[in-house]
C-alpha cells in the first residue's frame, strides 16, 4: 500500500510566522536549521520544511501534533536532492517504510508531496514473519537511549570517555575484530584498544587506525604462555570496560583469554561468540565473575549454554532468557527477532527495530562493541545493552530501507550509525 501526504502552504503565512524568533527553533531540526542558515534562513525554504513535516503527518494519520516537528527535516543531498530525514518519534511512526519527498515553489505558494511503500519490509510467509515495528510505539529501547547519551561536555577529553578493551579476532577471523571495534569506536568510547594476534595485527590495523593495539604471541600448539596472558592483563587493568569473544575461536589460548578476562576483570565485561562458545563448556566460571558480565548468545549459543537446542530456546525465548540471567547473576541479550535482554533482577526489554537482512555473519560483532563501548562510557549494564540493541537495530533498518535487506551487511550498519546519533542531537 503506498503512504501519501501532500501540503500546500503560502509562503507569506510562513514569513509572519518567522518574526516570532522563536518558531524557527521549535519547528526545524538542527541539520534542517543549519543547512538553511548557509542560505540565509529563506522564507521559502522554511515554507518547504514546514510543508514537508505536514505531508509526512498525513501520510502516517496522526497530524502535526502526533511527533516532534524537528524530527522530520527537510535536507538537501549534494547532489541537490530532497532527502525527508527522521528521527524520534517521526521515526517510529514510520515503521521502517522509507519516504521519498518532491518539493516545488512558485512565488507565492511551496508544495510538498511525501510517498512511502507500506509494504517494503514485508516479507513471503515461507521467507520470514517479521514485520516492522507498530507505528505508534514510543519505544522503550528509543528512550532509554535519549536519556544515556548525554551531550559532551567542551571540556572534556579522551579520558573522560572511557577505555575499552577488546580481545577478538583470530587467524581466519580477523573480519570480527574490524567489525567489533569498529562499532566500538563509532560508538563513543575514548580510547578502544585491541588485543589479538600477531599474526592477524596488519590486516586489522589497516583498517581501523582509531584504535591502540596490544599483540599476543602464542605458542605452537595455541596457548598463551604466561608473560603473554600478563600483557593481557596489565591491559585490562588500565580499562573501564571489556569485550571478549568476537572471532576469537576456540584454541587453548582463546579459552585462557576468555576465562582470564572473566575471573579476573574488576570492569564489566561482555562476552560474545567464541566466548559464549567457551563458556558453555564450563558454565561454572559465571560464578567466579567480580565484576558486571552481559552475554550475546544466539539462539544457537543460547541452547548450548542451556544444554538444549536452538528449537527449545525459541519456544521458550522469555523464560530462557530470564531464568538465565537471573540463575548466573548475568544480563543476558538473546538475540533474534525481537531480541530480549534479561536482567538479574527481573527487567526484560524486548527490541521492536531491526529486519531479516541483519540476519547475516558480522551483525552481532557490531552488536558486541556498540554494548562494549556504551559500558566503557559508565553506563549501567542493562542500559548499555537495551540502547544498544535498539540503535543496532534501528541502524539495521535504515540500511534495508537504503541499500535493501538482501544487499546491506554488517559494515553498512557501522556506517549508519552517524547519522543516527546526529538526528538525537548527539
Amino acid at each position: 500500500m503506498l503512504l501519501v501526504g501532500t501540503d500546500l502552504i503560502e509562503i507569506g503565512r510562513i514569513e509572519k510566522s518567522m518574526r516570532n524568533p522563536r518558531f524557527c527553533g521549535r519547528v526545524l531540526g538542527g541539520a534542517e536549521r543549519a543547512q538553511l542558515a548557509l542560505r540565509g534562513f529563506p522564507v521559502s525554504g522554511v515554507a518547504a520544511s514546514f510543508c514537508a513535516k505536514e505531508a509526512f503527518s498525513k501520510a502516517v494519520g496522526t497530524g502535526l501534533s502526533g511527533f516532534d516537528l524537528r524530527d522530520a527535516q527537510l535536507l538537501r543531498l549534494p547532489s541537490g536532492r530532497p532527502e525527508l530525514r527522521l528521527s524520534g518519534r517521526a521515526l517510529r511512526l514510520a515503521g521502517g517504510v522509507p519516504f521519498s519527498v518532491s518539493v516545488t515553489h512558485t512565488a507565492r505558494y511551496a508544495s510538498v508531496v511525501v510517498a512511502g511503500e507500506s509494504d517494503f519490509f514485508q516479507s513471503s510467509k515461507s521467507a520470514s514473519h517479521w514485520k516492522p515495528a507498530a507505528p505508534h510505539a514510543e519505544g522503550e529501547g528509543l528512550r532509554m537511549l535519549q536519556s544515556m547519551l548525554r551531550p559532551r561536555d567542551a571540556e572534556s577529553n579522551k579520558g573522560d570517555y572511557g577505555r575499552l578493551l577488546c580481545v577478538c579476532g583470530s587467524e581466519g577471523m580477523a573480519g570480527a575484530a574490524v567489525m567489533s571495534v569498529g562499532a566500538a569506536l563509532r560508538c563513543g568510547a575514548g580510547i578502544v584498544e585491541e588485543a589479538l594476534p600477531r599474526s592477524i595485527y596488519a590486516v586489522v590495523a589497516s583498517r581501523l587506525i582509531e584504535a591502540v593495539y596490544t599483540l599476543l604471541d602464542p605458542v605452537p600448539d595455541g596457548s598463551l604462555p604466561p608473560p603473554e596472558e600478563e600483557k593481557l592483563l596489565a591491559s585490562l587493568a588500565r580499562s573501564s570496560a571489556c569485550l571478549v569473544g568476537c572471532g576469537l575461536g576456540r584454541s587453548p589460548a582463546a579459552r585462557s583469554e576468555v576465562f582470564g578476562v572473566i575471573r579476573r576483570s574488576t570492569v564489566p565485561v561482555v562476552v560474545d561468540a567464541d566466548g559464549i562458545n567457551l563458556v558453555a563448556e564450563h558454565i561454572d566460571v559465571l560464578r567466579e565473575a567480580k565484576a558486571p558480565l552481559i552475554l550475546t548468545p544466539h539462539p544457537g549459543e543460547m541452547g548450548r549454554l542451556l544444554g538444549t537446542g536452538a528449537a527449545e530456546v525459541q519456544s521458550r525465548r522469555e523464560e530462557c532468557a530470564r531464568g538465565f540471567a537471573k540463575e548466573h547473576n548475568v544480563i543476558l541479550v538473546l538475540k533474534g527477532a525481537g531480541t530480549l535482554v534479561a536482567s538479574p533482577e527481573g527487567r526484560l526489554y524486548r527490541n521492536t527495530t531491526g529486519n531479516p537482512g541483519m540476519a547475516r555473519g558480522g551483525s552481532g560483532d557490531v552488536l558486541a562493541g556498540m554494548i562494549a563501548s556504551f559500558l566503557a562510557q559508565g553506563i549501567g549494564a542493562f542500559e548499555a545493552a537495551a540502547g544498544a540493541v535498539y540503535l543496532h537495530g534501528l541502524a539495521g533498518d535504515r540500511c534495508a530501507a537504503r541499500l535493501s535487506q538482501y544487499g546491506m551487511l554488517p559494515t553498512d550498519m557501522i556506517g549508519a550509525l552517524p547519522d543516527l546519533f546526529r538526528e538525537i542531537g548527539r
